[in-house]
């Protein structure tokens, strides 16, 4: 029995040496790199779960964006103001009053997280933005 538990084991070695000949770590590394496996997955996961955010954030970005732009649609026909949805005067308005509303929430933003000199900014102006 120990015989043939040597002549395991002693196979077992030889058809493992090409492989651990073929990897350049060591043993030891390859033990660290396993215990490793855990940790580098959960930072892997944490990736995904920051990427995952940033593209929900920038989808509720997007979807603001297009909302600001209709409310300034929807002002202008609240004083009767008649326009072309494609006169470039009002594409270039309407830009302008969503990229003023964007950086207006940056800065509310700025200010709640203790900015202080975002706090003392002036409410941005759409007409700078034209």
């Amino acid at each position: 029995m120990a015989a043939a538990r040597i002549i395991i084991g002693l196979t077992a070695l030889i058809a493992a040496a090409p492989l651990i000949a073929q990897s350049s770590e060591s043993p030891k590394n390859i033990i660290a790199d396993a215990r490793e496996i855990p940790q580098t997955q959960a930072l892997n996961n944490q990736v995904g779960n920051t990427v995952a955010a940033t593209e929900a954030q920038n989808a509720a970005n997007q979807a603001q964006y297009e909302a600001d732009k209709a409310a300034y649609a929807a002002a202008l026909r609240q004083h009767h103001r008649d326009v072309v949805a494609t006169d470039q005067t009002f594409i270039r308005q309407q830009i302008a009053y969503a990229d003023a509303m964007r950086d207006y929430r940056a800065q509310v933003e700025a200010c709640k997280r203790g900015s202080k000199a975002a706090c003392n900014l002036p409410v941005p102006d759409p007409m700078t933005y034209m």
